[in-house]
């Protein structure tokens, strides 16, 4: 079996019904968590390399897809790229792989950073719990996926280090500082997470740029009819 089909047959979503089976988690635990979990058995997810890289990428999950991808351009650009002039009317570059857990400096997890709203906490509490069961997992972005109205690439790791290298080191080939000279920047998105009813979801987000500047931030969504709202997003520096 191929190793995408192993990692994508331990990786069980929100809206697979649950089993319980031999080896499944107990009943009683289900009814304690209270929410539906993303994983149906004990075993410990694939890791993928500790280092940024496509090996042991996952395709976007088919169910999560749309609502992904319309959170990904909501927020497009991001904050810090923004703010910048060097960024005005400059393509936007996106990574093509999300970030896990080893690419995030400091690590901070969703909870850390943001307090649940009131209103609905277990919408914000179901998505902590989506992170945790999936934060080790990397997903790989395909081009046509993105509605954007605006010009942008998608990076490879390879693509995202040259960039980096075009704007910091200290001496670059002409070549290479023609190739990258019209990027401001590079964004990074996570997997997005989710609560089960796919109405509340944590995002983080991190802004690389020319200025030596790393923002990131972890952003909670509600999808509010068919669109979806950012809630909040706190800025922090980040890998």
């Amino acid at each position: 079996m191929a190793l995408r089909s192993v990692y994508a047959d331990m990786r069980i979503r929100l809206h697979r019904p649950f089993s319980l089976g031999a080896g499944f988690l107990s009943a009683s635990l289900i009814f304690a968590l209270n929410i539906n979990p993303q994983t149906g058995n004990q075993r410990k997810p694939p890791e993928p390399p500790a280092h940024y890289t496509t090996q042991g990428a996952l395709p976007m999950p088919e169910d999560r897809a749309d609502d992904s991808y319309a959170i990904y351009a909501l927020l497009m650009p991001g904050q810090t790229l923004a703010s910048l002039p060097s960024a005005q009317g400059a393509p936007w570059a996106i990574g093509s792989i999300t970030v896990n857990d080893a690419d995030r400096n400091p690590a901070v997890p969703p909870q850390g950073q943001l307090k649940p709203p009131p209103e609905n906490s277990r919408g914000f509490e179901e998505a902590v719990q989506d992170y945790q069961v999936n934060r080790y997992y990397r997903i790989a972005l395909t081009r046509s996926a993105f509605q954007l109205d605006h010009a942008f690439a998608l990076l490879r790791p390879e693509e995202v280090d040259a960039l980096k290298s075009s704007k910091t080191a200290p001496q670059v080939s002409s070549e290479t500082q023609s190739q990258w000279s019209g990027y401001a920047g590079v964004t990074f998105f996570s997997e997005v997470y989710f609560d089960t009813k796919h109405r509340a979801a944590l995002v983080y987000e991190n802004d690389w740029c020319a200025q030596l500047c790393a923002a990131g931030t972890w952003i909670y969504l509600e999808k509010h009819g068919d669109q979806w709202v950012r809630r909040s997003g706190i800025v922090t520096g980040g890998a």
